[in-house]
């Protein structure tokens, strides 16, 4: 149980032995309550929970110099599309999208590692779930890409990408 008397007779005696330190004590239990208040002022109320997946489709697709690249792009509930694609052995390329946007063709910034960027054209299909992309790189590098149901044949023909 907690006991006013001996707590007092305590901090009281303990006051008295360090009374030196006592003004820096103060400043620290200032300083520490300042902190504290501040940080749960900035705290939200309640955590906001991780956007859920609404969907993810697989994308396909070359370099012009026949590399091929795989990945996926997914969508989010909050509205944010993301999309990566990865060449093995090779770099990883990111970007992301509003999934809200009504137009059938919309730009996409494109980065790949620290350096190299880029942007793709995607036209999207009837229910922006299956498309091409025509993608050009800082490097030089351009390719063609398909995503969901469409096949790299049925968007770009039969051979090796042209993009010139």
């Amino acid at each position: 149980m907690f006991d006013a008397k001996r707590t007092r007779f305590i901090l009281c005696h303990s006051d008295n032995l360090n009374a030196a330190r006592y003004p820096q004590r103060m400043k620290k239990l200032a300083f520490l309550t300042a902190t504290a208040l501040i940080i749960s002022a900035r705290a939200p109320a309640s955590a906001q929970p991780a956007p859920a997946p609404i969907f993810a489709i697989p994308i396909t697709g070359q370099l012009a110099n026949g590399n091929a690249a795989a990945g996926q792009a997914t969508g989010f509930d909050n509205g944010v599309g993301e999309f990566w694609v990865a060449f093995p052995g090779s770099i990883r390329c990111t970007g992301s999208w509003s999934v809200r946007d009504p137009n059938p063709t919309i730009v996409i910034p494109v980065t790949c590692g620290a350096r190299v960027r880029g942007e793709a054209i995607v036209t999207r299909q009837a229910g922006f779930m299956t498309g091409s992309a025509i993608v050009a790189l800082s490097n030089g590098q351009r390719g063609q890409f398909v995503f969901g149901d469409l096949t790299y044949e049925q968007a770009f023909g039969q051979g090796r990408v042209r993009t010139r």
